[in-house]
């Protein structure tokens, strides 16, 4: 249930209510300038299932997104916590779709699996990669030959590398970002990751951007 005190508490803080209704529900910004639910912490799923997003399914999300900043914008917040509800039901695969493909990709990475990377990579010449301390790869062809040379040239006992601390967001209906830490065994080294997937015409998740570097601090 909506907490009026909540409600009153934003209400008496207009010139704040963007902000405050960003933490409040849980909502961020896409690029149109619509609110859409912001990732938070999950757990790495399971890789036995892809995601789908209908047709019907992306206008749906559109059009709640919409109603949903009309909601705000109107402070009505009972329909508007109602909306997000709907919209976070919708989102949810796509969110779960995503976190399988990253953890399929730390998989490939730790097993040194280069058809699993390939598959796993969209193939367009504008995916880019960004290995620690190297300038971008772009390319899909590319890109799968940097990956081989690390696997070739990784430790004879094989590197480890899990994912922590993974968060995942849908700023759009077949766009997803995922954050992480990357726990690099043998040694402690941790590097900070962002990766970008994209939804496939054949309904699976593909990543288009890989970009990792050193922790500061």
């Amino acid at each position: 249930a909506a907490d009026p005190g909540l409600f009153e508490e934003q209400r008496a803080a207009e010139h704040m209510t963007s902000p405050l209704l960003i933490f409040a529900f849980g909502l961020t910004t896409n690029r149109g300038g619509g609110l859409i639910r912001a990732g938070r912490p999950a757990p790495v799923a399971s890789r036995s299932r892809s995601s789908r997003m209908s047709e019907a399914d992306e206008k749906a999300v559109g059009k709640l997104e919409q109603e949903l900043s009309a909601a705000v914008a109107a402070e009505d917040y009972s329909q508007a916590a109602a909306l997000r509800d709907r919209l976070a039901a919708l989102q949810m695969d796509s969110e779960y779709g995503a976190l399988s493909a990253n953890s399929e990709f730390y998989r490939a990475f730790s097993e040194r699996d280069v058809e699993a990377m390939r598959r796993l990579w969209l193939p367009s010449e504008s995916i880019v990669c960004a290995h620690p301390g190297h300038e971008p790869i772009v390319g899909f062809d590319a890109v799968i030959s940097s990956w081989r040379d690390i696997f070739r040239s990784a430790p004879a006992g094989g590197l480890e590398v899990a994912a922590s601390s993974v968060r995942c967001s849908t700023p759009a209906a077949n766009v997803a970002r995922v954050t992480c830490i990357e726990e690099v065994k043998p040694g402690e080294s941790k590097l900070v990751a962002t990766n970008i997937y994209e939804r496939h015409e054949d309904g699976s998740w593909r990543m288009s951007l890989h970009h990792a570097g050193p922790m500061v601090g």
